[in-house]
């Protein structure tokens, strides 16, 4: 992550993330806007940060599927 063109934005959030959780404070709610910061940048530097965008995408595509199962039908997939 700290190869590419999002090191700043990966080191933010990495620090976001450790402060919320000394702090015990909900990782989401602290740290959603530098994760926000994060994924665009990661997204304009697609071609270098691809394995990493193509396995969130994988990931939240299977969430989907499980939302799906336990409602017991079809749901829509979860995008961007």
């Amino acid at each position: 992550m700290k190869g590419g063109g999002c090191k700043e934005s990966f080191v933010a959030w990495e620090l976001c993330m450790q402060e919320a959780e000394s702090k015990k404070e909900d990782l989401v709610e602290k740290c959603y806007q530098v994760t926000g910061r994060l994924m665009a940048c990661m997204e304009q530097h697609a071609d270098y940060y691809e394995p990493i965008l193509r396995a969130e995408k994988a990931m939240k595509e299977e969430v989907a599927r499980g939302l799906e199962q336990d409602r017991g039908g079809p749901s829509e997939a979860i995008t961007d």
